[in-house]
């Protein structure tokens, strides 16, 4: 049990001293205008190049006075050669701060006014859709009316059918009443007729004979 803790405790030495070695010492470069960086710790080696103020290095070794550091540069780690510890700063430099923070306002604004700007792209789209919605809401009170009166229409339809119908019942009743009238009427010119008839030749038949006055 304790061979195991003690297997642990080692795996995590070994990996926090990983990270520590494996993290980058990243420095900057001074407020001085531009600092050389030498293939050696001596003012007899040669200059491959000159720094500018506020450019980030990686630092990878340093000499055994510690005055100077063997760098690379943080854009290029390809790129190595020693410059004098003094010369290099642990933070930007507060022009390049300065740089930094302006920068970063002149985002945050930029970000602002392209949030101002969507905020008013939306509030148009907000005015469009009430706009489109007052729209469809004219329209669908619009729709409904026809609805309405294709319903009445309908119902009137069904109205009329059934006063036509009973104006047919109606016609055919007064066509056979008619009809009963005439027949009547017919019935009763023919009882006339044969009474008269009945009438005269009674008449004729009847001897009218006269007193004699003086009889």
């Amino acid at each position: 049990m304790r061979t195991s803790i003690s297997t642990q405790l080692v795996c995590l030495c070994l990996l926090l001293a990983s990270s520590v070695v494996s993290a980058k010492d990243i420095r900057y470069v001074s407020d001085q205008l531009t600092i050389p960086m030498r293939t050696g710790t001596t003012m007899n080696h040669k200059i491959l190049k000159f720094l500018d103020s506020g450019l980030p290095v990686v630092v990878l070794d340093q000499s055994e006075d510690e005055k100077h550091l063997l760098i690379a540069l943080a854009a290029d780690e390809s790129k190595t050669g020693w410059v004098e510890a003094s010369l290099l700063m642990n933070a930007p430099s507060a022009r390049e701060q300065i740089v930094a923070i302006k920068k970063k306002n002149q985002d945050l604004k930029n970000q602002h006014d392209e949030l101002k700007q969507q905020i008013a792209d939306l509030k148009k789209k907000e005015l469009k859709l009430a706009e489109v919605q007052r729209t469809l809401a004219q329209l669908r009170k619009s729709a409904a009316k026809p609805i309405l009166v294709a319903e009445e229409n309908v119902e009137l339809k069904k109205q009329l059918e059934a006063e036509q119908l009973r104006n047919k019942h109606l016609v055919a009743e007064n066509v056979f009443l008619s009809d009963e009238n005439i027949k009547q009427w017919f019935m009763i010119g023919a009882a006339v007729s044969i009474g008269s008839l009945i009438m005269g030749l009674l008449i004729t038949r009847i001897n009218w004979k006269k007193k004699d006055r003086w009889a």
